[in-house]
Formats: structure tokens, C-alpha cells, sequence
């Protein structure tokens, strides 16, 4: 038999004596309400830099992630020459020591922009990089100073999901660096309301609280749930059946906040949820500090700061702080906003489908005979590049794609014999040597 569970939520000020209770008045309740239900934006358009350091990551970590993405681009180890093994081992070695390197300098720094109005939305980035070494093409290694971002650094990237009014989505890539675009169909699109960023203007336990203070509009225990007037009265004078409010200054900011303590209990455990807030006193949606702690150790498990808010009520400055069981940080992501515009229209053009003439673009909304026509294509005239491991990678995705049509594959190898570079050399004589083992 499930045990039942209560909820207590407990806004205390830390100068009033520990046994003192200090209830909501009617007008304070009204403020928790208000925040609890304040309307999300209906459009965003915010410009931010974020930097994260995660600490959870080993160096083991980081070998894995780039094994599997040089997998990605050049095929399994076991298809490799002698010369692309070497340089696949430089290129896995060089990407850990700069990834070590930012763990160690307090983490990466990304710029972003994020466009949003509901049914489309749109993110913008690029990320910076330290100072680093590189594999050229002819194999000598080379230095690259630091990537610094600003207001005038180019995006890399772009990926924006629009919905039509029939709930169809689609998804358009777009890699500035490599001039690519990539249009296809996708059946479920990107939860981006819920993105940190966005919830910068929500006051953290919004939902929790709805389901306290409020009584659903469905029978759905996943509805939404309406402001229940008759529980708000009750709150302000502790009657509330599972929830308990008390009120009182926060210390240091005794004239213009408070603090809100949160507990959650069962019947056989005093408390297995603990979390403070800290509060505008007359907006309690606009949250400086918020802090969720393990109840029986009282170290934090999380924490968010947020200062310099805008006349919207949206902060320009916030660090979010992830801890481990003993207290240590696992994850630190700190933001610095640029500029922020809500509730003001977004053009539809930004949304929309439309690469630069000069872009390479695959669209994966075709029937899968004209994606594959178009990806051959595009491929084809990959082998013309000047970097041999474009060649190089566009020459292992053919023999995939082509691998039963032979005599097309023995047209593409043959091509590339006189190639330049002796690996894509070696790699189309072995495909010809695999098509017909008596070469």
C-alpha cells in the first residue's frame, strides 16, 4: 500500500526564533500566487554568453566522445590506413588536452541566440576555444590562439524547428563554418520553453506550487490547475491542509525581500526535501537566490543566483551550481546576457527554409530515392575538395551508400586512383580490391 505523501512548504526568515510562526498575510499570499502563475513569454528574443564547467568528465570521458566522433567522420578503425590511424590518435589526443584545458580554466564559453514565439523557434551559436593545436592536411601540427567571442563574433551554427497549424514540424541545420544546410522532417520538436534561459523569469517550484495552491481544470492528473481562491485564503492564516507558509525579512535585505523556505515530509520521514528562496519583496517572481538541500545533511544539491533584472523582470546575470553528495560543484553554468526582447513580434523570415546560394544543402523532406540522389550529389562534389579528409570522408560515405551498386562504387573509386594524397590513394584501391578480389 502506497504511503500518502504531504507537502510543506515553509517561508521563514532567518532572524525570528525557530519555533515562531509567522503566516502570510492575505496581500503576501496574493504575491505567491501571482508569481506562481505568471505567464510565460509568448515571444523571446535573447543574446547571451554562457560559460559551463563540468566537472563530472575524466579524461577517459573526453577520449570516448572523440573516438566515437572520429568514427563518425572517417569509419571504423579496423577500415583505417596505416597513415589515418596515426592521425586519428593526434586528433583524439589534441581534442582531450583542450577539453582538459577548459575544465581546468573554469570551463567553455558559448554565445547564443535564441528566437522564440511558440510555434517556431530559432538558436544561434558559436562557441570559443583556447588556445590549441591542430592536424593540418600535410600533417604538421599548427597552433591556433584563442577564440574570443564578443558582440560582433559570427555565429557557427544555427538549428531552427517550425510547427505548421496541422502539428507538422520540421528542423533546419544550418553549419555557417562548413557553409552546409540540412532541412528534414522531424515528429517531435525541441522542449525550448524549458530551456534554462527561459526559466530565468519563472519562479523556481512554479509547478508544485500551482498543484498546492490550486485545483485542476481536468480530470487529468497531468492538467493544468487554476488559482483556488478558497486554498489562498487558507494559506494566509496556516490552515491549509499540506502546506504551511510564514513570512519574514531576508537578512541583509530586510526592506525589499524575503525568504522562502520549501520542505517536502511523509509520515514516516520528518523531511526529504528542503529549498530556499529569496524574493523581491513585492514581485516574488523575480528570485535572486534559490537553493535546494539534502534534508538530512543540509548541503546544498543545487543552487541559482540571479541579479541585475531589467525592467521585464529579467536577469542579465546568473550562475546555476549543480553539487555532488559531498558537497563539491559537479557543474557550473554562468550567464551573462546581451540584450533580451519579450513580447515583441519575430519576423517570419528568420524561421524560414532559405540557405545562401552558395551553401551545400541536402534535403531530407524528399522521398528517400531523391535523398539519396541529392546526398550522392552533394557527396560527389565532396571529392573535389581541397582538404583530403573531406575527400577522404566522402569517399567512405559512398562506399556505404553505394555498397550494392557496384559498378557506380567501381566508378567512383577508379576516379579517385590519381588522387593527391596517398591515404584516399590507398582507400579506393582497397574498395576496387573488395569489389573484385582478383585485382
Amino acid at each position: 500500500m502506497k504511503r500518502a505523501i504531504v507537502i510543506l512548504l515553509i517561508v521563514v526568515g532567518t532572524a525570528a526564533p525557530a519555533d515562531t510562526e509567522v503566516f502570510p498575510s492575505y496581500q503576501q499570499a496574493e504575491r505567491l500566487v501571482a508569481a506562481v502563475w505568471k505567464a510565460s513569454p509568448q515571444s523571446i528574443d535573447v543574446t547571451y554568453y554562457v560559460t559551463v564547467m563540468d566537472g563530472t568528465k575524466t579524461e577517459q570521458d573526453f577520449r570516448l566522445i572523440y573516438e566515437r566522433a572520429h568514427e563518425q567522420m572517417y569509419g571504423p578503425v579496423e577500415q583505417l590506413n596505416s597513415y589515418m590511424l596515426n592521425s586519428r590518435e593526434k586528433f583524439i589526443q589534441l581534442n582531450v588536452e583542450r577539453c582538459l584545458k577548459e575544465q581546468q580554466d573554469g570551463g567553455r564559453t558559448s554565445k547564443l541566440r535564441i528566437r522564440y514565439d511558440g510555434n517556431h523557434q530559432r538558436i544561434d551559436r558559436v562557441d570559443g576555444k583556447p588556445a590549441r593545436t591542430v592536424v593540418k592536411q600535410s600533417g604538421h601540427e599548427q597552433v591556433l590562439p584563442e577564440k574570443v567571442l564578443g558582440p560582433d563574433t559570427p555565429f557557427d551554427m544555427s538549428f531552427t524547428e517550425v510547427t505548421d497549424q496541422n502539428d507538422h514540424s520540421e528542423r533546419f541545420e544550418y553549419l555557417h563554418s562548413k557553409s552546409t544546410a540540412t532541412a528534414k522532417r522531424i515528429t517531435r520538436r525541441s522542449n525550448l520553453e524549458n530551456s534554462t534561459i527561459l526559466k530565468l523569469v519563472r519562479i523556481p517550484n512554479d509547478l508544485l506550487l500551482q498543484m498546492k495552491l490550486g485545483t485542476r481544470t481536468t480530470g487529468s492528473p497531468d492538467g493544468p490547475c487554476d488559482v483556488d481562491e478558497t486554498k489562498v485564503e487558507q494559506l494566509s492564516y496556516g490552515a491549509l491542509d499540506g502546506i504551511r507558509v510564514e513570512v519574514q525579512p531576508a537578512v541583509g535585505a530586510p526592506d525589499d525581500k524575503d525568504r522562502i523556505e520549501i520542505a517536502l515530509f511523509n509520515q514516516d520521514k520528518p523531511s526529504f526535501y528542503e529549498s530556499s528562496l529569496i524574493c523581491a519583496r513585492e514581485d516574488y517572481s523575480q528570485v535572486y537566490y534559490s537553493e535546494v538541500r539534502n534534508p538530512i545533511t543540509k548541503r546544498p544539491i543545487s543552487t541559482r543566483t540571479c541579479s541585475n533584472f531589467d525592467s521585464q523582470g529579467f536577469p542579465y546575470r546568473a550562475t546555476l551550481v549543480e553539487y555532488d553528495s559531498e558537497g563539491k560543484v559537479k557543474i557550473r553554468e554562468t550567464y551573462r546576457v546581451e540584450s533580451v526582447r519579450l513580447n515583441t513580434p519575430i519576423s517570419d523570415e528568420v524561421f524560414e527554409f532559405n540557405p545562401p546560394e552558395d551553401y551545400a544543402v541536402r534535403d531530407l523532406r524528399l522521398s528517400p530515392a531523391e535523398q539519396e540522389a541529392e546526398e550522392v550529389a552533394r557527396l560527389n562534389a565532396m571529392l573535389k575538395h581541397e582538404l583530403w579528409t573531406d575527400r577522404f570522408r566522402a569517399l567512405t560515405s559512398l562506399r556505404q551508400i553505394l555498397k550494392d551498386d557496384p559498378v557506380r562504387l567501381r566508378g567512383v573509386a577508379e576516379g579517385m586512383l590519381d588522387d593527391q594524397h596517398a591515404g584516399v590513394r590507398q582507400y579506393a584501391s582497397r574498395i576496387l580490391q573488395q569489389i573484385d578480389p582478383g585485382m
